[in-house]
This record gives structure tokens, C-alpha cells and sequence, in this order.
């Protein structure tokens, strides 16, 4: 099987999987010009590169399986994350507002110091959209537990 192929075939698997739950998990925007070709094959290089873990420009049925399942974990984790965020959205308005954001799971669990709203509504809208949610998730799960 030459590279291209592999190329091919790698990308149309993940974009396949990641395009159905990035639909699903991003609120909807605006029309947007088509990608440029060459961003779509430096994208698909990118992606082969980093399941190429041996770097010998192939990919094994092992590293295409490892970067199936990590795609898919991520796929899942995005997908539960969006159900949150959903469910948190009292008005539907594909937003959280200050008193929405205290709803959720992590806020409320919090120990300690609050995570304030205002440090994470990035374009200060006064609402979070999904994207500063995942930023809000992403610092959140890297702040450490504290311990006891």
C-alpha cells in the first residue's frame, strides 16, 4: 500500500469519525468559505505524521488501531461533554450564562476558590460558548486535585 493511499485512507477514517461529532458538539456558525486544498493535505500530512510513531512513512495496522481508538475516546469525551453542556443550557440559546455556568458539575464540585464565569467568557459576551466551555474544561482538568 504506497503512502497516498494510506493518506487517504487515514484521513477519511478520522475525519469521518471526528467530522460526525464535531457536528454534533459545536454549535452552528456562520457559512464559511471551503478550506483551501493545500490546508485539507497539510491537515491530512499533520495527522499522518503524528500516528507515524516508528517515522518510517507507513502506517502499521498497530499505529492506525492506537490512533482509531484515541480518536474515538476523544470522539466520546466531546460528545459527553457537549450532553453537559446541553443539559446546562436552560434556555437553549447554545450558550451558558453566569447562572447556568454555576450549574455545572465542575463548578459546583469545585473545593476551595470558585472558578469565576469571568475568567473564562474569553470575548467577554457575558455567555460562554461552547469553545470557552472546553477551555474552561480543559484548564479545569489541569488545575490539580487538592489533596487531602
Amino acid at each position: 500500500m504506497n503512502r497516498t493511499f494510506q493518506t487517504t485512507l487515514t484521513a477519511a477514517l478520522f475525519l469521518g469519525l471526528s467530522g460526525a461529532v464535531l457536528a454534533q458538539s459545536t454549535p452552528p456558525k456562520k457559512a464559511e468559505a471551503a478550506p483551501q486544498a493545500n490546508n485539507i493535505e497539510q491537515g491530512i500530512d499533520a495527522m499522518f505524521k503524528s500516528l507515524d510513531k516508528d517515522k518510517n512513512n507507513q502506517l502499521s495496522y498497530e499505529e492506525f488501531k492506537q490512533g482509531v481508538v484515541a480518536e474515538r475516546r476523544q470522539a466520546m469525551v466531546l460528545q459527553r461533554l457537549n450532553g453537559i453542556f446541553r443539559s446546562v443550557d436552560a434556555n437553549k440559546n447554545g450558550a451558558l450564562e453566569s447562572t447556568e455556568f454555576n450549574m455545572l458539575p465542575a463548578v459546583k464540585q469545585a473545593t476551595g476558590v470558585k472558578p469565576r464565569f469571568s475568567d473564562y467568557d474569553a470575548n467577554k459576551d457575558q455567555k460562554l460558548s461552547f469553545r470557552e466551555y472546553l477551555d474552561f474544561v480543559g484548564k479545569m482538568s489541569a488545575t490539580p486535585a487538592p489533596k487531602k
